[in-house]
């Protein structure tokens, strides 16, 4: 595929044209988990589907580190590509690739172990309980896979292909599809048979696009050399990401808490909201990668100017996105809620916790595109320090003050946009600085 110099020409043309392929991907990526939830919710149940939505927050919490570290991967890879310098380019390939195949083996391990006790210290539902441990033993086994795609895919990403990844996402979540009518539709596996389909998808991306990078333009040598420098720039860059995304994780563990406190009924639809969710949350992720590599290239071939230019358009183009997609979903509402589910109960409070976090999604692209900025420049420990204060300590403060006084569901809804506002404000706040030091150097 040809590789996208997003240094020259229209930013709002080449920020679009670049998040589309990743927003494409992103959505065949969450198709593996959505018709898991579609198969099962209507072939087997609400308790099937609860057991899938209670598993999910766990497996998000074990990748979260080496996620992080993909990212940090990206950034580099982006800054070197932007300064032309290919050799490096190649380094941080190879380093990126090692650390992906290591950080595998150890999640897969330490996820089997930690599965029953995690569950459990969830305060999971009883009824519940056991399907959701058989699916994420299960599911954990593509854990290695996850990595490993999310690591090639951010290489590529950096290098100005969203393309390729999106294709094979592509064929993956058709792959999906097939298993999971086979396990589930027919053979009537249940949640075993949800987690296997996602097994045999994952491992087809992960293997696909691993060889695509090997072969692609000779880019990585016959023989692998790990540089210890590299490795550490990667890690440097890295780790702030992946603490961030781990402890983001752990505050949504706590909000899950929350949730399963409320009943099998609140959890599926949680479970279905987060489904729905995906229609907004997707391409705000889009745009949140494709600023990173935006802001890397840039700031890697000095342009520092049009990076600050980028954050009023690319802002503009991804906010009045989420208001139009976030205005059809309220208004449609109860019958995209009933495409995951038909329990009738389940619906009414799906409808309740749409109602309170969806008219103020935009603040989250805000919130995502101008930490994308910020993160793409390098800026890692920083966006570390706003997401753990204000997605982190603040949620759990609010659900702790209000949700353990009124007990109201809404009050757990509200949680998002609430800290969203808060995350927004202090992303701003930093880009500004940073902004302002990046232009003194030129």
């Amino acid at each position: 595929m040809k590789n996208t110099n997003l240094t020259e020409g229209s930013i709002a043309k080449g920020f679009i044209l670049f998040a589309l392929p990743l927003f494409l991907g992103s959505l065949f990526q969450q198709l593996y988990g959505t018709v898991d939830l579609i198969f099962v919710g209507n072939y087997m149940g609400k308790t099937e589907a609860a057991a899938v939505g209670a598993s999910g927050i766990l497996v998000t919490c074990l990748i979260g580190l080496f996620t992080g570290i993909s990212v940090g991967a990206g950034v580099i890879t982006a800054q070197y590509w932007g300064a032309k310098n290919k050799e490096n380019v190649r380094k941080s390939m190879e380093n990126a690739l090692f650390l992906a195949l290591a950080g595998g083996i150890l999640l897969m391990a330490a996820g089997q172990l930690l599965a029953d006790w995690a569950l459990r210290a969830l305060n999971t539902p009883a009824s519940i309980l056991a399907q959701a441990l058989v699916y994420i033993r299960i599911y954990l086994l593509a854990i290695m896979s996850m990595i490993i795609y999310n690591m090639c895919a951010g290489i590529l990403r950096a290098m100005g292909d969203s393309r390729t990844p999106f294709l094979v996402l592509a064929a993956g979540g058709f792959l999906n599809v097939c298993m999971d009518w086979c396990f589930i539709a027919m053979l009537g596996w249940g949640v075993a048979g949800a987690a296997l389909a996602t097994v045999v998808s994952q491992t087809f991306t992960a293997v696909f696009l691993m060889v695509y990078i090997f072969r692609k333009e000779n880019l990585l040598r016959q023989r692998w050399k790990i540089e210890r420098r590299m490795s550490k720039t990667i890690i440097k860059i890295g780790i702030p990401l992946g603490i961030q995304a781990m402890i983001l994780t752990l505050s949504n563990l706590v909000v899950q808490y929350y949730i399963n406190g409320f009943g099998e009924d609140a959890v599926a639809a949680f479970t279905v909201y987060f489904r729905v969710e995906n229609i907004l949350y997707l391409p705000i992720v889009a745009f949140g990668q494709s600023i990173v590599t935006f802001a890397g290239q840039n700031y890697g071939a000095g342009k520092y100017e049009r990076i600050k230019k980028s954050a009023i358009v690319c802002n503009i183009i991804s906010a009045s996105v989420i208001m139009i997609l976030s205005t059809v979903i309220l208004m449609l509402g109860r019958t995209i809620l009933g495409i995951f589910c038909r329990d009738e109960n389940v619906i009414r409070l799906g409808l309740q916790i749409i109602g309170v976090s969806f008219p103020f999604y935009f603040i989250y692209s805000i919130m995502e595109v101008t930490g994308g900025l910020v993160r793409g420049v390098g800026k890692t420990i920083p966006s570390m320090i706003i997401v753990i204060v204000t997605l982190c300590i603040c949620r759990i403060g609010i659900l702790k003050l209000f949700v353990d006084q009124f007990h109201s569901l809404r009050m757990v809804a509200a949680v998002y946009p609430i800290t969203w506002s808060l995350a927004m404000i202090a992303f701003i706040i930093c880009f500004v600085d940073v902004s302002r030091k990046m232009l003194k150097k030129q």
